[in-house]
């Protein structure tokens, strides 16, 4: 069996089967639940191929019948040199559902743009459902081609927190420096909502777009304990803007009847996370009081309730709190309970660090 390498709380390889296995596992989550109150639908979900987004997928698919084109930009096997995880999940995704349309390349082109479309037409297809999944921090501008890389840093002070060596299984402290001008910018465009109405322009002027079409985008706010970090830094900062353009999408698609949503997701395990000082911690806390109050879902689940009770299910909230299970104030002051005076010596005790790290491994597959 392979094992699997942790450098800089990096994992450097890669597991093709155990990645098999998750998408498997999820597949068979879903078939306990009902199926949606939609069937045959037509998606496009714009960064399909790991976390929210393929979790999206599995749901969509499994639960509507739905025919989806995904794109995302993942790096293939060649020679002796494996894939990206993101890769296998495509690979595994396909083999299971012959009929999805894989598109590799660069989301924010005006290429990739127009090969989802040409893809729709061809097929004779209209959407109904849009998902922007897109979790990039590099984005090619695509009429300058300047490139901007994303940094998630706070805004206007320092940041000093806790965080996991998962290799070494001890806390170290941590300081982020604040965003200069130029980081903050970079981060807007990356990781703003630029893109996103870029691709809702480019859809409706190709008249792809259904009548009633849906799109949905996820964001995360998170606690008071890190908002240093995302509402009050560089990432919040891009969100708020990702709500200016789902206001302009649904300006955009009034005439279709159409409606575009904003879902406040839970915090969830991402390769991003773990180099964000408290996130580890606070993540693996809130698993534990979560999975002690019968309210945590896996990421497959969370998406399910989404588009079941939400999305699918005629609500007038634009911005959806789905969020609500971690918010609850009760949920908070558990965690935060955890989390007070923690150390190397007591933190595996404290949260659910096993957990947290079996699931940042299989991110990989491991």
């Amino acid at each position: 069996m392979t094992k699997v390498l942790i450098k800089d709380n990096l994992t450097i390889n890669t597991n093709p089967e155990g990645l098999k296995n998750n998408i498997e596992d999820e597949i068979k989550e879903l078939e306990k639940l009902e199926n949606l109150k939609v069937k045959d639908i037509n998606v496009l979900v714009i960064g399909g191929s790991s976390g929210y987004g393929l979790a999206t997928r599995l749901v969509l698919k499994e639960k509507a019948n739905a025919h989806i084109v995904s794109i995302s930009f993942e790096r293939e096997a060649k020679g002796k040199r494996m894939g990206s995880p993101g890769y296998y999940n495509n690979l595994y995704f396909s083999e299971k559902y012959p009929d999805t349309v894989d598109i590799n390349g660069d989301a924010f082109s005006h290429e990739i743009k127009e090969l989802a479309i040409d893809s729709f037409k061809k097929d004779n297809k209209k959407i109904d459902l849009v998902v922007y999944s897109v979790a990039s921090g590099i984005r090619i501008d695509p009429d300058t081609q300047e490139k901007y890389v994303s940094s998630l840093k706070p805004i206007g002070k320092s940041y000093t927190g806790l965080n996991i060596n998962i290799a070494k299984e001890i806390l170290v402290e941590e300081t982020l420096t604040p965003a200069s001008d130029e980081e903050i910018a970079s981060t807007l465009k990356v990781m703003g909502g630029e893109d996103y109405l870029l691709w809702a322009k480019a859809l409706k002027d190709a008249d792809v777009l259904n009548e009633n079409v849906k799109f949905v985008t996820y964001t995360y706010l998170g606690p008071e304990l890190t908002h240093d970090i995302y509402k009050n830094g560089t990432i919040g900062l891009a969100k708020r803007d990702l709500e200016r353009a789902n206001d302009a999408i649904n300006k955009l698609i009034e005439p279709l009847h159409g409606k575009s949503y904003i879902s406040a997701s839970k915090a969830v395990i991402t390769k991003a996370s773990i180099f964000i000082p408290t996130m580890a911690l606070y993540a693996s806390g809130l698993f534990k009081v979560m999975k002690e109050m019968n309210i945590h879902e896996s990421i497959t689940q969370h998406k399910y309730r989404l588009f079941n009770d939400f999305i699918f299910n005629n609500t007038d909230e634009t911005l959806i709190p789905l969020d609500a299970f971690e918010m609850d104030p009760k949920v908070q002051a558990k965690v935060n309970a955890l989390l007070q005076d923690i150390s190397t010596d007591n933190f595996k005790e404290r949260v659910d660090f096993d957990s947290f790290k079996k699931e940042y491994i299989a991110l990989n597959g491991f």
